[in-house]
């Protein structure tokens, strides 16, 4: 008996040891948020600073990455708290239901699940920009449905482990992006430095708004591209040292928030309110004059021209999308037949599901062929609740559960719990100003 005791604790021990090591560092989690965090959404901002003007876009950005981080904090801080005390919280709609019962769960399907298609719809239509500017024939929406069958395909597989595997190079391939943006923009710098010649004003940039309206579907563009916030509870569940994880989120922000930042302000400065909507054009084509630049068409413009630099942005992006695009559309999947029973994985009900999901997705990219409108679209829809509003009140109501349990079961050790104390205190009002952001963001958004 005593062999047979020693023999389960052995295993026992053995197999914790092997969880143990199956778990990812603080570097790790860091280089997962990174990959979460970077994308296609970094072409987005170079062109907020035309409406915006490049003072407000800046400090928008930063605010945003500030809020969202607090945000994450407050989230990491409750869900230490309690997964050591019930069941363990892995996903971002169990969270909601902890919090505030199936309404909750109800609130972050539908709101994230939205936000997930409006990114997958907005990556559709970039797609057919990308394949357009590499090819020059036919349009971008006549892309859009030629590239409609692999959408389709991708969706129909049954799991994307093999696809996943790859996502660091789609992560690698924005970063490149985004370096590629920042050096292009100031090589061109000469090109409107050239033109400055007597006393002409050529408004080449904005310091303050030049359309105010857009101030809220802004500050929700900043906020959608740090949109990391419903993968938290699986990082830190996947974490070696939970208690780790603010470490690895203020370095992967730090990562990300430069090079957002760059690529807004270089992107910005290097071709002014001359900037295309698809930056990948003013990367490729330059204009000889003011003139051109400011009235005329990019396809009448007559100054230096880079195509093999076209190419290659053009490459970069559609490995980023071709990586990212299949993983958000299955993490709507998922979601749905979680919900429903009907929906079984290899149905002909989950495949209609699927492809009508996927239809959807190609007709808003087909009704919109803009990039940086639909993703300015869904963005200021939905971004402020999946990154600010719900991790905000989903952390107030665990904290406050939990102060509760601690005070009905000890009225003693629980007041350094208790509300009221400092220490929740300090997270009350930074989690109140966070809140104040984005009901900011809300109401801005709405109004545009």
């Amino acid at each position: 008996m005593e062999t047979d005791s020693e023999t389960s604790k052995s295993s026992q021990q053995s197999c914790q040891t092997a969880e143990v090591k199956e778990r990812v560092s603080t570097i790790e989690a860091m280089i997962n948020l990174v990959t979460v965090i970077i994308g296609a959404g970094i072409l987005a901002l170079p062109q907020l600073p035309r409406r915006c003007g490049w003072v407000l876009s800046a400090l928008m950005l930063l605010i945003s990455c500030s809020a969202v981080q607090e945000a994450a904090l407050c989230l990491c801080r409750a869900l230490i708290q309690t997964n050591s005390q019930e069941s363990k919280v892995t996903t971002f709609e169990a969270l909601g239901h902890r919090a505030l019962g199936w309404q909750g769960q109800l609130a972050v399907a539908v709101v994230a699940n939205t936000f997930l298609l409006g990114v997958c719809s907005a990556y559709a239509a970039l797609i057919g920009m990308q394949l357009y500017n590499l090819t020059g024939v036919f349009n971008q929406r006549a892309w859009v449905l030629i590239a409609y069958p692999i959408f389709v395909l991708l969706g129909l597989l049954p799991n994307l482990s093999a696809l996943s595997k790859l996502v660091p190079l789609g992560m690698l391939a924005a970063c490149l992006t985004g370096l590629m943006v920042i050096w292009s923009s100031l090589q061109d710098v000469e090109t409107w430095q050239s033109w400055k010649t007597g006393d002409l004003d050529m408004e080449i940039h904005d310091t303050w708004p030049s359309q105010p309206a857009a101030l809220g579907s802004a500050l929700a563009t900043c906020c959608a591209a740090f949109s990391f916030v419903p993968v938290v509870p699986a990082i830190i569940r996947d974490m070696r040292t939970p208690q780790h994880f603010p470490r690895a989120l203020n370095g992967a922000l730090a990562i990300c928030g430069l090079l957002y930042l760059g690529v807004m302000l270089c992107g910005y400065y290097g071709y002014g309110n001359f900037i295309r909507d698809d930056i990948v054009e003013s990367l490729g084509q330059s204009p000889a004059t003011f003139e051109e630049a400011m009235h005329q068409p990019i396809s009448e413009w007559t100054g230096a021209r880079r195509p093999w630099l076209r190419v290659f942005i053009s490459i970069l992006i559609l490995i980023n999308i071709f990586l990212s695009m299949p993983l958000l559309a299955m993490a709507v999947f998922y979601s749905i037949e979680s919900s429903f029973a009907h929906a079984v994985p290899g149905s002909w009900a989950n495949w209609a599901m699927r492809i009508g999901l996927l239809t959807g997705v190609v007709a808003v990219a087909l009704a919109v062929p803009r990039f940086t409108v639909v993703f300015s679209f869904f963005s200021s829809l939905t971004a402020p609740c999946v990154s600010l509003i719900f991790p905000l009140l989903f952390a107030g109501q665990q904290v406050a559960d939990y102060s509760g349990a601690c005070s009905r079961k000890n009225d003693r050790k629980s007041k350094k719990n208790h509300p009221n104390h400092p220490a929740l205190q300090t997270i009350s009002w930074r989690r109140s100003a966070s809140a104040a952001v984005a009901i900011t963001q809300s109401f801005s958004s709405l109004q545009c």
